[in-house]
């Protein structure tokens, strides 16, 4: 049995190939990655490192042989492209004799989502689905990673802007993905034509999550709802992709409707445990 990880050196990739590492013999790992330069200390681990890219069918292809399972990590850009790439992947699977693919989603995917990107993850379900492979789908719930990057501000100003509302998301953290992701991969035939649900203990609203913050770090923070221009006013001003802004507006927007506070156990049962909660996740990186 041999397992592809691709974009095994990006944020989720790499914590992944660490899970794995936990749970199977390096020998029977390989990663694709753009820049193998960039893998060097997989390499030295006794991972297979091998070059790909999402944009040439050929070289996927190639990187995809004599593999078993190939776990495909969604890289970022604008909806077209991804789709594009997405269906390359699939197609260079399929080409090269791969018999399962999971794939890291989103909950709840939809077309028509405030959520721009979840129709990147939409069209590549249907697409696995109709390639005839055996598949696994990680529907995945919004990183909470991603709340720190409000927390500067926020212990500078005291303020936790967001044009949030009282909306509650399912945040969890992505190192939790990774290790759900990793217990897939180690043993596959176990989930064949699966679907699971990956989110937090519960839906939890920005206000809380400024209490978190305080609680945490002991200082004065409360949460400001944000007007939507503004909050995409600072997004523009951070230098953010239009597709990344656009993405990121329509989470809120989303939420707000109650898209994304859906608690699921899929990971309880997936992993055996809970995953970390936001209160304890965000108490844990600010003491370190």
């Amino acid at each position: 049995m041999t397992i592809l990880i691709t974009g095994a050196t990006g944020q989720l990739g790499s914590l992944v190939v660490k899970h794995l590492l936990n749970r199977i013999p390096a020998s029977d790992i390989a990663v694709s990655v753009r820049k193998p330069e960039k893998a060097a200390d997989l390499s030295a681990k006794g991972i297979d490192v091998r070059k790909g890219d999402f944009n040439d069918l050929a070289l996927m292809t190639a990187a995809f042989k004599g593999i078993d399972t190939a776990l495909i990590i969604s890289a970022e850009d604008d909806n077209a492209t991804r789709i594009k790439q997405h269906r390359t992947a699939v197609d260079a699977a399929k080409a090269a004799g791969v018999k399962h693919i999971v794939y890291t989603g989103i909950v709840d995917p939809k077309a028509d989502a405030d959520f721009t990107y979840s129709a990147i993850h939409l069209d590549t379900e249907n697409y696995i689905r109709q390639s005839g492979l055996a598949f696994t789908i990680l529907r995945n719930s919004f990183y909470a990673d991603l709340l720190l990057a409000g927390v500067p501000h926020a212990l500078e100003t005291g303020d936790f802007g967001a044009p949030a509302g009282d909306a509650k998301i399912t945040y969890i953290p992505r190192n939790d993905l990774a290790d759900a992701a990793a217990v897939v991969l180690a043993k596959p035939s176990d989930h064949v034509n699966k679907i699971y649900d990956l989110t937090g203990t519960k839906g939890v609203t920005h206000a809380e999550i400024a209490g978190y913050i305080a609680d945490a770090t002991g200082k004065p923070v409360k949460f400001v709802d944000l007007p939507a221009e503004v909050h995409t006013g600072i997004l523009k001003s951070l230098g953010l992709p239009d597709h990344l802004i656009e993405a990121l507006t329509g989470l809120y927007v989303g939420a707000k409707k109650g898209d994304y506070e859906s608690v699921s156990n899929d990971f309880e049962k997936l992993v055996g445990r809970k995953p970390q909660s936001v209160k304890d996740f965000i108490k844990s990186a600010l003491a370190s």
